[in-house]
């Protein structure tokens, strides 16, 4: 299960919306706890810069910069990047073939599907590598 503010998700949705008809991403910033580590506390994010330029309607590239920086501010808060949050501007919030290929275990991934600039909805997806596939997983927005 994913947990996430109200504040938060209509940050990412803002963000989202804003970036169109571009993939926005960033990452996503807490902890992971839970018996099997399967639940995922989203307490915070950081917008990355797309650097996938020729193909940014349909593809991104977080910015390893930005990823490092991140990371440095999450740890300094005794916090990690638990997962990646991208936008799928005009095409369901589906994970791709690309996705998955990219996608880590351990790694919450939220797609936000925005269409004609605005906001359609969100799923979450965790790497299921044992069974080679991205799972749907539940979210609470609170």
């Amino acid at each position: 299960m994913v947990k996430i503010s109200t504040d938060t998700n209509k940050k990412l949705i803002k963000i989202c919306e804003n970036g169109f008809p571009n993939e926005v991403c960033g990452v996503l910033v807490g902890k992971i706890t839970g018996d099997n580590y399967d639940r995922y506390d989203i307490l915070d994010f950081a917008a990355c810069k797309n650097l996938n330029t020729e193909r940014a309607v349909d593809r991104y590239e977080l910015d390893p910069r930005d990823y490092m920086l991140a990371d440095k501010e999450a740890s300094s808060k005794g916090h990690e990047i638990i997962g990646i949050y991208h936008s799928h501007p005009n095409h369901p919030a589906i994970a791709s073939k690309t996705d998955k290929l990219f996608a880590q275990e351990r790694y919450i991934y939220l797609i936000y599907s925005i269409y004609e600039k605005e906001y359609k909805n969100l799923i979450g997806w965790v790497l299921n590598k044992r069974e080679d596939k991205m799972d749907q997983i539940l979210i609470e927005i609170s």
